[in-house]
């Protein structure tokens, strides 16, 4: 925490032509960055931290991360800023020369790998109809990473990630991932992009600010607090909307931008907000649980519309520190509209019909950051409403594909972990979500997991997921005397980066 501490008196002081400004590398022109990569896979003390990253600068895990994938205040500027830090040596141009002016080059490699061996068993029950040891359902509830399959319970190769990320020039960084080989036969694709513009620190009103647009290919992917999106507590939930919405478990497919801005810090009072705009691709109906209803009506998928535009705000408050004690509070908006084009032979008047749906949620976290101990605890609520439901409740077997019904959904994720030393941990998360008009989308369980850093850049998770309420899976199977607890996921994984 000692460099925590030494990084924001510095900032403090305005980064004034010291060091430290050249660490930082943020005095200047806008600059190209990705950003949440770090949260994903950096991993308390021992490990973790993408290896380009730290080598850029010269940086411990542990000074960015708690334990994945919250940030301490130090990690949420790092991010706040593009990733564009480095104490590492630079290739530079001379501007006195003929060379090409103004060139500042990254001087180390921006390569690094994550592999996870996984293990996996469901409960299983009632005669076979669910599998035992298969994992058919009950994997979407648990944490990342989430290389569950329905062939086998062990895999050396169950998830991988190949990762470009870190600083290019003073002004512009990367995060991008290739992901999906495993030892099943998966092949490498775009896991996510993320890039940023981030422009040079001023002040207003007294206080730091700091703004700045990204590309991304996943929902609220710059939110320093990540409890949202890709990062989000409540990311296991699954989505209302025809397509994959914010919440959806397999990630919205999105193109998009966001326009951020930081005012004050993130120890001593700040306000973050960001204004986001994204446009869905066709890939979206691929993994929503709607559009299988809206295949069981129509004996054939529709196409998603494209041509729409979505809107997302966020607010989130930091307030001053006190002692060890780190917290947050926001609020975020989600406003999508999707156009669906059915087959003709699809049960609904109109093959192309609108959907407008409304996600609107609170947020709050508190972190206790000590030198031995660490403790965290995260929650966040969320209502989303679609105007315009089309397909089948397949546990209810209740049928809204004729006209449209207009459907509320509440969902709540609460999350707290402790962890000494950084290196031995338990955490246990609790989610909820309910919806009185269409039975598939409720959900209830808790998580159980036990973390251990062993060594260094290695880390294993034993973990178990417990449903109370787990309609999907029943429907899933159209059995309604099957127990929730049938798709109860015990897992074992050793996740390792280089």
């Amino acid at each position: 925490m000692k460099k925590i501490h030494q990084f924001f008196k510095a900032r403090a002081e305005h980064c004034k032509k010291s060091r430290r400004a050249d660490l930082r590398a943020l005095s200047g022109v806008p600059c190209l960055v990705c950003l949440v990569c770090l949260l994903s896979l950096i991993l308390p003390r021992k490990a973790h931290a993408i290896p380009s990253y730290t080598r850029q600068t010269g940086f411990s895990c542990d000074e960015c991360h708690t334990v994945y994938p919250n940030l301490t205040p130090f990690g949420r500027d790092f991010k706040l800023h593009g990733y564009t830090m480095t104490a590492s040596k630079t290739i530079k141009s001379d501007a006195s020369s003929n060379s090409t002016p103004l060139m500042n080059l990254n001087n180390i490699p921006m390569i690094s790998a994550r592999i996870v061996s996984l293990w996996s068993n469901q409960a299983g029950g009632n005669n076979g109809v669910v599998p035992k040891g298969i994992t058919t359902a009950g994997q979407g509830f648990m944490s990342f990473p989430s290389g569950y399959n329905d062939k086998e319970t062990f895999n050396i190769v169950g998830d991988s990630s190949i990762y470009v990320a870190g600083k290019i020039t003073p002004y512009m960084g990367t995060f991008l991932e290739f992901s999906g080989i495993d030892d099943e036969g998966g092949t490498l694709g775009l896991g996510m992009l993320d890039t940023v513009i981030v422009a040079p620190d001023t002040t207003w009103g007294g206080k730091s600010f700091v703004y700045g647009i990204r590309g991304v290919d996943a929902v609220f992917t710059g939110d320093p607090s990540n409890v949202l999106g890709t990062w989000g507590l409540t990311s296991q939930l699954m989505g209302m909307s025809t397509h994959n919405t914010l919440y959806d478990p397999n990630r919205a497919m999105v193109e998009g931008g966001e326009l951020y801005g930081m005012w004050g810090g993130f120890n001593n009072g700040g306000l973050f907000g960001t204004v986001a705009f994204y446009h869905p691709t066709g890939s979206q109906t691929a993994g929503s649980f709607v559009q299988a209803n809206l295949t069981g009506l129509s004996g054939t998928a529709g196409t998603l519309n494209t041509s729409s535009v979505d809107e997302a705000v966020r607010l989130a408050y930091y307030l001053p520190s006190f002692g060890n004690l780190y917290s947050e509070i926001g609020a975020s908006a989600y406003f999508g509209k999707e156009g669906m084009i059915a087959p003709s032979t699809a049960s609904i008047p109109n093959p192309y019909y609108n959907d407008n749906y409304y996600n609107y949620g609170v947020d709050a976290q508190v972190q206790y950051i000590g030198d031995k101990n660490l403790a965290e605890l995260f929650a966040i609520y969320q209502s989303q409403n679609d105007n315009k439901f089309y397909g089948q409740d397949l546990y209810s077997n209740i049928n809204y594909g004729v006209n449209g019904t207009s459907v509320q959904r509440n969902a709540l994720a609460v999350t707290a972990d402790y962890y000494y030393k950084r290196t031995y941990g338990a955490y246990v998360k609790y989610l909820y979500q309910y919806s009185g008009k269409v039975k598939d989308m409720n959900v209830a369980g808790t998580i159980l997991g036990l973390s251990w850093f062993p060594w260094e850049n290695v880390q294993m998770i034993l973990e178990q997921a417990l449903f109370g309420t787990y309609n999907p899976g029943l429907a899933q199977y159209a059995n309604t005397s099957l127990s929730p607890s049938d798709f109860n996921v015990t897992s074992v994984k050793l996740e390792y980066l280089f």
